[in-house]
């Protein structure tokens, strides 16, 4: 991996985001850190200011380093409480969303973890709340099959269910940034410590 400057212009922009602090701890001194650790990635959503404590004991630490997606989602959002472990079983149950694809994987095994990360969010403060909005965005929604006599071929029945989930999958693929930003905005109403 060739490690390249990252421009100054970039550098400037991302302290002058962070105040020149550690995004993680509000330490003085950051360096800063490729969030994907491919150095020659200088997006300014690769990089965080991290002060050289958590620098070198979160990220550089085979035993005690911040996953990758997880670290993402700090940046992107910003809020602490990504970090604590308390998200964590969040964290774990949300993971799923970012596996999806068009694919043929079965459609129970989605609608599973689904549920599960609806009843999890819903076992939280503002619970209600979430849940109602996340299952409205997660689950899919009931069919009404119609069969006319002697026209419901089970090749038919077989093509239309294929074309549902296809849909349902690209669903969940176009809202998995909304589910997210629904969970980070219901981390507000925790009562967590952050440190």
């Amino acid at each position: 991996m060739t490690r390249t400057a990252i421009p100054q212009k970039t550098k400037d922009a991302l302290l002058k985001e962070y105040s020149h602090r550690c995004a993680k701890c509000g330490g003085d001194h950051p360096q800063i850190h490729h969030i994907n650790e491919d150095a020659s990635n200088s997006d300014i959503m690769n990089l965080i200011p991290l002060c050289p404590n958590c620098h070198l004991t979160d990220q550089h630490n085979p035993t005690r380093k911040i996953e990758i997606p997880k670290l993402i989602l700090f940046r992107r959002y910003k809020d602490p409480t990504i970090l604590t472990p308390q998200f964590h079983p969040i964290y774990t149950r949300l993971q799923y969303l970012d596996e999806v694809e068009e694919s043929e994987n079965q459609i129970s095994d989605i609608t599973d973890n689904s549920n599960e990360l609806i009843e999890f969010i819903a076992s939280l403060e503002m619970g209600e709340f979430y849940a109602k909005r996340l299952k409205e965005i997660l689950i899919p929604p009931h069919r009404v099959r119609v069969s006319v006599f002697g026209n419901g071929s089970e090749s038919n029945r077989r093509n239309e269910d294929a074309i549902y989930f296809l849909n349902y999958r690209k669903q969940l693929i176009e809202k998995r940034e909304s589910v997210k930003e629904l969970i980070i905005e219901q981390l507000r109403y925790q009562t967590w410590k952050t440190a």
